[in-house]
């Protein structure tokens, strides 16, 4: 197998990004502390007595997922003699987790989100990470691990699994560069600008580029809308809430600010600029990577697969990240974690499920899940400058400013309530915003309330 790092310098130049002192500094992760070498072997000797063990392992019963399982059980097994009983669950895991801890069949590894992992934390099923993972492998997660990804597994002061992914969605622009070719030597100049950077330089730029790729027939309707948002709301929203000074949930204090100044303001350049002022944009009631896959809009703002997914249908499209709300600072991200490897505390083979998650907090094993899809956005910092994001086609240079911007994104936060549900709440006051149902001002009202009542609800199911 070639795991290959490449200096940062040489990842920088490759993503387009400017090597200077500024933004090569403000880019650049703390160095890992104690990680695993190059070998794959982390600073500690695996536990005893666990050649010829077999152990249970649950993860998504899902292709890509399952290969990667058997490719990291390949590998443990022939660094410990351990073998792996692979056993795919269909969705949602965490259910099947807690029915199998009644009947007394809970596996010694599982691989779930790191935001679904809250029926199984209520219920107190997981083990922590410190003194049986973390400590034995030598690693600090802060350092090890992007912000992103450890903070899915971070909960009421303890760490309760091991990322494998940051599933930073709702960051990445994707423009048809083919059309940006032919919309001549203006819109070729806010694209190239937003390549050499690694993301647009402002939120004007973005809407004038879509401004100058939006096609009218004859009479004057719209072909093909400039750009569309829909998909990834919440991540999105929040993101630029937070790159205007406020984060959206406070855990420490339980406190929300989803109808602060900074929430109104990021809603206003979210949707009602492009929508409302600019004309760029139209709710289409589609996901933005479809409609932009299929011809309807010329710039989807969200997903960060936009570029490979494209590619797979011969649609030209690269994309970079989203603006930061105040030109020449990088830009700040909220996302949704990962997912990662857990130990359940009911674990017949406990020792060899904390043997095979100190095996995960290795170079090696990290470099192999994040192998999957061709190159999915890494959990541990060390894996960003390997060689699975080489190349200079629109897809590895996409995923590589995706990759860039990982250390400036955090999890979306603990605490707060049922996940899925904030979710819920947050994206239907935003598409209400966008069918003009509401005004800025009642949407983040509403999500305020919403969210304050839910988050109460779940303290009172806790208790």
């Amino acid at each position: 197998m070639n795991q290959r790092r490449i200096s940062r310098r040489s990842f920088l130049r490759l993503s387009g990004v400017a090597i200077v002192g500024g933004a090569l500094a403000a880019c650049a992760p703390a160095a890992p502390a104690q990680q695993g070498t190059g070998d794959g072997s982390a600073s500690a000797e695996q536990p005893a007595g666990i050649e010829g063990r077999t152990y249970t392992f649950w993860g998504l019963q899902y292709d890509p997922h399952v290969e990667r399982y058997h490719m990291l059980a390949d590998a443990f097994e022939e660094k410990t003699g351990a073998q792996a009983v692979i056993e795919p669950q269909g969705w949602p895991l965490e259910t099947k987790v807690i029915s199998a801890m009644a009947a007394g069949t809970v596996p010694d590894v599982t691989c779930i989100m790191g935001k679904q992992l809250v029926p199984l934390l209520e219920q107190g099923a997981l083990i922590p990470m410190a003194e049986a993972v973390f400590e034995p492998a030598g690693i600090d997660p802060d350092t090890f691990f992007n912000p992103g990804a450890i903070g899915a597994f971070f909960y009421d002061g303890h760490h309760w699994g091991i990322p494998v992914e940051d599933n930073n969605v709702g960051q990445a622009v994707g423009v048809r560069t083919d059309w940006v070719a032919e919309a001549g030597d203006e819109a070729g100049a806010i694209w190239s600008k937003g390549q050499e950077l690694g993301w647009f330089d402002s939120f004007e730029s973005v809407w004038q580029l879509a401004e100058m790729l939006q096609q009218t027939d004859d009479d004057g309707n719209v072909t093909v809308w400039g750009m569309n948002s829909q998909g990834w709301d919440n991540r999105t929203w929040m993101g630029i809430m937070r790159d205007l000074g406020q984060h959206w949930w406070d855990p420490d204090n339980q406190e929300f600010f989803l109808n602060s100044e900074e929430a109104m303001e990021a809603l206003r350049l979210y949707v009602d600029v492009p929508i409302f002022e600019r004309g760029i944009e139209t709710h289409l009631d589609m996901h933005h990577m479809n409609a932009l896959l299929a011809g309807r809009v010329a710039i989807g703002v969200g997903n960060n697969a936009m570029a490979g997914e494209a590619a797979k249908i011969d649609v030209q499209v690269e994309s970079v990240a989203r603006p930061p709300t105040t030109p020449g600072q990088d830009p700040l991200f909220v996302g949704e974690g990962g997912w990662g490897f857990e130990v359940p505390k009911q674990a017949e083979n406990q020792d060899v499920g904390t043997a095979f998650l100190q095996f995960m907090c290795t170079y090696d094993a990290q470099y192999i899940f994040a192998g999957i899809y061709g190159g999915t956005m890494p959990a541990a910092v060390e894996v960003m400058y390997s060689d699975i994001y080489q190349g200079d086609d629109p897809v590895k240079s996409s995923v590589r400013r995706d990759v860039l911007v990982l250390p400036n994104t955090v999890y979306y936060g603990w605490g707060f309530g049922i996940p899925s549900e904030m979710e819920r709440i947050t994206s239907t006051a935003i598409t209400q915003v966008r069918t003009g149902e509401l005004q800025i001002a009642e949407a983040c009202e509403q999500m305020q309330v919403e969210m304050v009542q839910h988050h109460a609800q779940w303290l009172e199911a806790q208790s």
